[in-house]
Order: C-alpha cells, then structure tokens, then sequence
C-alpha cells in the first residue's frame, strides 16, 4: 500500500473499489471452501493444488486488473498533457498575431504624423500623439508584462498552464502579476498532478475575479532550501462561504454540479506526502499556498 501511494493508481476510487472486491472475494472463498478435516494425505495434496490454482488465478486477474487500469490512467492523462500542450500552443499563436497586428496598425499610426512634421506642427504633433500614442503604447507594454514574470519558471509544463491561465485573466481584463524570483528547474510532483492543482486555483480565481471591481491576481513561486512554495492570491467577493463549506463535495457559488473543483484539489493534496495546502482569506484576499517539499518523506 505504501508503494502504490507513489504510483497512477493512487487516489483512484475505481481501482480500488475493485481490488477491495477482489481481495473480498478471495478471502471468502478460501474461508468457505476449507474443510473442518482432512482425511488423508491425497486429500491434503488435493485442497493444496485447488488452492495454488485459486490464488494463482487470483493473482492472474488482479495484475491484468492493475496493469490495464494503469494504462488507462496513463493514456487520460498523457491526453490531459497534449491537449494543455495545444491549448497553450493555440495562445501563443494568437499572442504572435497580436503582436504582428499591432506592428502594422502602429506603423500606420506613426505614418500619420507625416503630416505634422511636413507642417511643422509641434504642437499639434504633442496633442496628437498624447491622444492616440502613448495610450496604445501603454496598453501593449501593460499585456507584455503579464508574460514577463514567468521566464526563471523553466518546468515547461507548469510553465504552459501559468502562461495559459494568465492569457485567459489577460481577456477577461483582469489585473494579474507573476513572480518568480529565483529559476526554478524541478518541482517534485508530478506534473499532471501539479498541472491540475494550479488549473483549478487559476480557474477558481479567474470565475470570482469576473464578478468584483477591480480584480487583480497575484502569482508567486518562491525556492527554498527544502520547498518550492507557490502562492496565488485573488480578491475575494465579500459574500465568500466559509472555507469548509468550499471544499465540501458538491458545493459551488455558481450552482448545482460545478463544486467538483476544490474538493478534487484537496483530494489531490492529501493524498501526496510532500505535499500542504494552506487556504487563507486575509484583507478581502482568497489567498492558497501550495508547499512542496523537495523530499518525499
């Protein structure tokens, strides 16, 4: 049981529900089938055979069970990866587009002040440049900066779902920071796992920033000597449920079946060793600080 703590099958209710059945099973049938005497030795060979066959039948089934939902696992999640691999991919083409666009709209903006300089006109060129300009040279440097905060991440595939998710606040017009003060290499989780945890936070902070006033996301990794600490904070509607209430199973602001987030975070985390969420709310902040430490122990 320990070592499958360390494998896909963990915290699979299915796989497990069928091996409770399966052991069940066995143990029962070995219990029933056992006689009160055994008369002589051809008999005791006999009921030893039955019950080498049996188990090693048992076994049999049980590996093939273990080995083809394991595989199952993997190809979901291998799934998982490729399409977030897509999507992000899909976000950096349209990045690159609007990049390409505003470099042409901006040249032809800048080919309008011909006029002002052909006349002369510096005041008339202040104005307009004040007026059409510089806003658009704000804007364009404010969308950049989101992106800017997340090159000492070098873990691609947390990398993908931060540069997704904040592509996503970055349409919604959602005020969002990034941090990551040291380069960070390695992040001992899997990152499926981890991929899912940050898409449900990111998800959750997006959803509750669109219905507030002045939203604004903060995101932060931070090394140490034995963790890497991870902290996203979003203000929080002031009508926010207590916390125990949010990660009850079925719960959700929005309505009936979409409460499935933060309980399947909380199962994630509690089902790794080296793993601690703490969720807070300070300040009118929902604040969640995801530690993993480097050793497994």
């Amino acid at each position: 049981m320990i070592k499958l703590k360390y494998t896909w099958l963990y915290g699979n209710k299915i796989y497990f529900i069928v091996l409770i059945i399966c052991l069940l099973v066995f143990f029962l049938t070995m219990f029933f089938f056992l006689p009160d005497q055994v008369a002589n030795v051809a008999e005791f060979k006999m009921i030893g055979i039955f019950y080498f066959t049996f188990a090693a039948i048992f076994i049999a089934i049980l590996l093939l069970v273990t080995i083809t939902t394991s595989r199952e696992i993997k190809y979901r999640k291998s799934k998982q990866e490729i399409d977030d691999y897509y999507n992000y991919t899909l976000k950096i083409e349209e990045v690159n587009n609007r990049i390409r666009k505003f470099r042409h709209d901006y040249i032809n903006i800048l080919s309008t002040m011909s006029e002002y300089l052909r006349e002369d006109d510096l005041e008339g060129l202040k104005a307009y440049y004040a007026k059409h300009i510089s806003p658009l040279k704000d804007h364009f440097e404010a969308n950049s900066l989101k992106l800017n905060g997340v090159e000492n991440l070098k873990v691609k595939e947390i990398k993908g779902v931060i540069t997704t998710k904040i592509l996503q606040a970055q349409e919604r017009q959602i005020e969002i920071s990034v941090e990551v003060a040291d380069e960070i290499n390695e992040i001992n989780m899997e990152m499926i796992d981890l991929s899912r945890i940050l898409g449900i936070i990111m998800d959750n902070a997006i959803e509750a920033s669109m219905d507030i006033d002045s939203p604004m996301i903060q995101i932060a990794f931070i090394k140490t000597d034995t963790s890497v600490l991870i902290i996203i904070m979003n203000k929080a509607p002031e009508n926010l449920p207590k916390l125990h209430t949010l990660y009850r199973e079925g719960f959700s602001t929005k309505g009936k079946e979409r409460g499935l987030g933060l309980s399947t975070l909380k199962e994630i985390t509690d089902s790794k060793n080296n793993v601690f969420l703490e969720t807070t709310i300070e300040n009118h902040y929902f604040i969640q600080k995801l530690e993993i430490m480097n050793s497994n122990g």
